[in-house]
């Protein structure tokens, strides 16, 4: 019977539909619409756009509907056949916009936010379009300026206003956010958008009352609001009134129970109590009757910690799918990828966060604890030192408060934080290799690797530990300890890579590049897709002068399908002079990832070093579309090659009216007036970039450049200083300090401060590599500056400088043959650069071939001034006689 008055009334409903004219029932869906109900408005639309398909109206707001309901990519396919069909109704670019803006889809609503203002010139419409597009792009400061600039056409637009509210949220700017949000509901006091996300930016900054007044006071406003309800449950369950919210969840589920809010917080108060099976059943029915990403977060959550991880899983990539740039969605990902010990892949989705935000605590918390299980200690522990600096109150009590009693200067107390999270916790991993390296950094080596021997248990699990005692190890030049260490870390696990690659950084350090190359061949053997051994493979072969092998190892990399892979083999390729090889790589990468940008950037930068500038130009117009910055920067190096430094200056000026509150136009117009000679005017620009924003360190850093370059090394010196005091943490404004010492002949000092950005920033490439040239000549150890020196050349193996570097350690440490490889495949990388021709001529004399250096003496001084021109005029006499 049920079902037989189901039937009649679906049948009563479309032959209602069917008598009606197209316009009665766009008026009804329209009232829908207005009522709340967008679900009951699609019917309405689709019934009259089945009387006529060309029903403009209908379609747009059927397009309007959909993205109510959150079907975004419903929405945009409606929203694309209204354009098609009006191409001239100025309306769907703007809710176009909106609607990518809402899908993180920054690029394409830019593009029709443009499309908007090139039709309505200064309109508040189209600015706010553009704004949001640009925060969408995480672009912050073009999108206030953008959102600024459409209230000053518009001051009482309340949408620009909430949107710069939600910018200036993003930035931290939180008391600028509460005054825009309470202008607009001063002006307007039932605006819920506004309400609601003051109420979010009170319980965020933890005002929970002052949150709950909100909620309170859009339900005196409308009682059905079901979503404010919602939040003033969930803030009692962040309260652990869970009995309350319980309370709430009941009367709101009878209240509607064809509405999933009382199901979805039923389910969160289920999760909370830890009864995983009741959380999952009702967060199920909560999102069959509205989807929500709460709802499949924290169904995720709850199938987390019921031990079904696959299908937590499947929760956060829903999410994703529809919300690329979630934060959360993404760290939980990890999470649940790390417990499956799917390791590279957390590895993964974590530099995905980062790469959106790199002041992320908690992603660089996740990530030293992903590269600690991978044995990478330094990595690991870098990762977790930055975490604890961002934010040094990160959960995990002991931990967390050892970190923040360091930061104050309490390292007594910091101590016995992390004694006690070790005491605590035995295993866990992270706490006790924090404190060990406490302990190393107060000098107290022999109680760091105490600690961490203390650890052992005898199975897989030391393998992490005896990876970081062979660190300590090395750091005092115990190389047999540390070869033991790693042999015991191979031992007790074999498939721990991290040994592997750290025994071959060994002995590549003492350019033994044999036993370094048998090292990452077994962990290849038995880890066949390790990228890192892969690379390390063919970057030896490359040293040692194999170029086959090398060949060969990039085009197994290639083989993963890794993105970074076809770098490398193109780079190779291009190292080697076959840039027809690497060109047929590069389009091979484009087309597995046609949106990709790094691709595309390396192959306009090929043409560039092909000198074919026409092929160069129309990359950066391709990369343009994908990225308009990149590919205008593209435009600016091609036309300089070209010795164009009008239309060079003309694309700089192009970013400088795109972000005309930001430093970027500023600074990059600056270099190209440095490129081409014109110091006065860069140093204008510069003065400009540091105006339009003060609080930046990059402009002070350009700032100390030009002056380094006209030699006025007291103001180098002021600038490079105001660039640290105003980011004490850059690592480029440390070593610009520490370059700047070395250039005025204080070697020692420089040394310092390079050990000091190493020990703080291990993967800083030009500090390395200046620290293993210093250290070759004689500030330091032969073993250290071979160490350094192959460490950049990892990070960096197509730099012609490192690898000038790493040749002149090897002759220093007298593996000549070695050097005379490296300098050759140097100089032809950079065949203009006098200090490789003389190192080179070095090499050559010390395997006593007098002929060749004498000729590569002659070359070096002919190219002009550099400082060891007096040292090669004496070695050439010298031979002559």
């Amino acid at each position: 019977m049920k079902i037989a008055w189901l039937l009649l009334l679906v049948a009563l409903s479309v032959s209602g539909c069917g008598s009606k004219t197209k316009e009665n029932l766009y008026e009804e869906g329209v009232k829908q619409l207005k009522a709340s109900n967008p679900a009951g408005a699609v019917v309405y639309f689709k019934n009259a756009l089945e009387k006529d398909a060309n029903y403009y109206d209908a379609r747009l707001q059927l397009a309007k509907a959909y993205a109510a309901l959150g079907k975004n990519e419903q929405a945009e396919k409606e929203y694309l056949k209204v354009l098609t069909q009006s191409p001239e109704h100025d309306e769907v670019l703007i809710e176009l916009a909106r609607l990518y803006i809402t899908m993180s889809k920054g690029d394409e609503a830019y593009a029709m936010g443009q499309k908007y203002l090139a039709r309505h010139p200064g309109s508040a419409e189209g600015l706010e379009a553009v704004g949001g597009a640009f925060a969408a792009q995480g672009k912050y400061r073009e999108a206030v300026d953008h959102l600024e600039r459409a209230l000053a056409a518009d001051p009482h637009r309340s949408t620009s206003r909430v949107q710069l509210a939600s910018v200036q949220v993003v930035m931290g700017q939180t008391d600028r956010a509460r005054e825009q949000l309470n202008r607009v509901i001063t002006d307007e006091p039932k605006n819920f958008k506004a309400l609601f996300m003051l109420a979010s930016v009170e319980k965020d900054t933890g005002h929970a009352d002052k949150a709950a007044a909100l909620y309170q006071r859009v339900l005196e406003l409308d009682p059905g609001r079901l979503d404010a309800q919602y939040k003033l449950g969930m803030i009692d369950v962040e309260q652990k009134q869970l009995d309350r919210a319980e309370k709430t969840a009941d009367q709101m589920i009878k209240q509607s129970p064809k509405r999933g809010e009382g199901y979805r917080l039923k389910g969160v108060v289920s999760y909370h109590r830890r009864n995983y099976v009741d959380a999952i059943t009702a967060l199920q029915q909560s999102i069959k009757l509205a989807p929500s990403l709460d709802g499949y977060q924290f169904l995720g959550l709850s199938y987390y910690g019921n031990g079904d991880l696959e299908s937590a899983l499947s929760q956060f990539r829903i999410i994703l799918d529809r919300i690329p740039t979630s934060r959360q969605a993404r760290l939980l990902t990890a999470q649940v990828l790390l417990s499956q010990k799917r390791v590279d892949d957390a590895v993964a989705e974590i530099k995905k966060v980062i790469a959106a935000n790199a002041s992320d605590a908690v992603a660089h918390n996740i990530l030293g604890t992903a590269y600690i299980q991978q044995g990478l200690f330094e990595e690991g522990m870098h990762e977790l030192d930055l975490a604890t600096k961002l934010d040094p109150k990160l959960v995990q009590a002991h931990l967390k408060k050892g970190a923040y009693y360091f930061s104050e200067g309490k390292t007594s107390r910091g101590e016995e934080e992390l004694a006690s999270a070790v005491s605590a916790s035995p295993d866990s991993l992270s706490s006790r290799l924090l404190l060990a390296t406490f302990y190393h950094r107060q000098g107290n080596t022999d109680k760091a690797l105490s600690l961490l021997r203390a650890g052992l248990k005898g199975g897989k699990q030391d393998a992490p530990l005896y990876n970081a005692m062979a660190g300590l190890q090395l750091a005092r030049r115990d190389r047999n300890g540390a070869a033991k260490s790693l042999a015991d870390a191979k031992r007790v696990d074999p498939l721990f890579a991290a040994a592997y690659l750290n025994l071959a950084g060994y002995y590549a350090a003492q350019a033994d590049y044999v036993k370094a190359i048998a090292e990452l061949s077994a962990l290849h053997q038995r880890v066949p897709g390790n990228l890192r051994a892969l690379f390390g493979l063919a970057t030896l072969s490359e040293l040692a002068g194999r170029d086959n092998d090398a060949l060969a190892y990039y085009q197994k990399a290639k083989q993963t399908g890794a993105p970074e892979a076809y770098l490398a083999l193109a780079a190779y390729h291009q190292k080697k002079g076959a840039p027809g090889k690497a060109l047929e790589v590069l389009d091979d990468a484009i087309r597995l990832d046609p949106r990709a940008a790094a691709p595309l950037d390396a192959k306009a930068r090929l043409f560039l070093e092909q000198r074919d500038y026409k092929k160069a130009l129309k990359a950066a117009e391709e990369m343009e579309a994908l990225d308009p910055d990149r590919g205008i920067s593209l435009k600016i190096k091609a036309y300089l090659a070209m010795k164009e430094g009008g239309k060079a200056v003309e694309q700089a000026q192009r970013l400088i009216a795109r972000y005309p509150t930001s430093t970027r136009g500023y600074l990059v117009l600056a270099n190209v007036y440095q490129m081409t000679g014109d110091t006065p005017r860069a140093l204008a620009q510069v003065q400009r970039a540091v105006k339009a924003d003060p609080k930046s360190a990059e402009p002070r850093l350009m700032l100390g450049d030009v002056n380094l370059a006209r030699k006025d090394f007291p103001a180098a010196q002021a600038a490079f200083q105001e660039a640290l005091k105003l980011q004490p943490d850059s690592a480029a404004a440390k070593f610009a300090l520490a370059n700047l010492v070395e250039t005025q002949g204080k070697k020692e000092d420089a040394v310092a401060r390079y050990r000091a950005i190493v020990q703080q920033h291990g993967s800083f490439a030009p500090a390395l590599n200046n620290l293993a040239y210093l250290c070759a000549d004689g500030y330091g150890s032969k073993e250290e500056a071979l160490r350094y020196a192959f460490a950049a050349y990892r990070l960096e193996p197509g730099n012609a400088v490192i690898i000038d570097t790493v040749g002149y350690a090897l002759i220093r440490s007298g593996r000549n043959a070695d050097a005379v490889k490296v300098l050759e495949r140097a100089a032809t990388l950079a065949p203009a650069n006098p200090t490789v021709r003389y190192h080179l001529a070095l090499a050559y004399r010390q395997t006593g071939d007098l002929a060749r250096s004498q000729k590569a003496l002659q070359e070096s001084l002919a190219m002009g001034e550099y400082p060891d021109r007096k040292a090669a005029q004496a070695l050439l006499a010298q031979l002559r006689k």
